[in-house]
């Protein structure tokens, strides 16, 4: 199992910087409608000087990616701005979360096994979080020995 440092960050995200063209062909959201979400106040660009061409952090682009599923599921666009901003504030507890509980992970034939750590105090148990080959997740616990 590749052993995690919970005390190594993770990729320094503000550096994570797209421009409007890679934006465009990640989200499949054209130029026109990142324009007026802008407008709307929806979503904001990197601060640039001016003349020079549109770029969003890897944050903004995970929330117009996320806007754009809501739309494609029927939602309004204030619906979907809604959904996905709500989305968007339960990441840092999820960050925190595997920051703080995974131990490890193993890749192996019949899947992934992501190592959460101890089940509770006596550390008599090990939690895994369980990818199968075929990309269903499920849980284990398994008696540490």
């Amino acid at each position: 199992m590749t052993d995690l440092n919970p005390d190594e960050s993770f990729i320094d995200t503000n550096k994570l910087i797209f421009g409007i063209g890679q934006v465009q062909k990640i989200t499949g959201v054209s130029g026109r409608q990142l324009r007026y979400w802008e407008s709307q106040k929806y979503i904001a660009p990197i601060d640039q000087e001016k003349g020079v061409s549109r770029q969003y952090s890897i944050h903004t682009l995970f929330l117009i990616f996320h806007i754009n599923q809501f739309i494609k599921k029927g939602f309004t666009l204030q619906a979907a701005v809604d959904h996905a901003r709500q989305f968007d504030a339960q990441i840092p507890a999820l960050r925190q979360f595997l920051q703080s509980q995974l131990k490890g992970v193993e890749t192996g034939p019949n899947g992934t096994l992501l190592d959460l750590g101890y089940l509770n105090a006596e550390h008599a148990q090990r939690v895994y979080g369980v990818i199968d080959k075929t990309g269903e997740t499920s849980f284990e616990i398994k008696d540490v020995k």
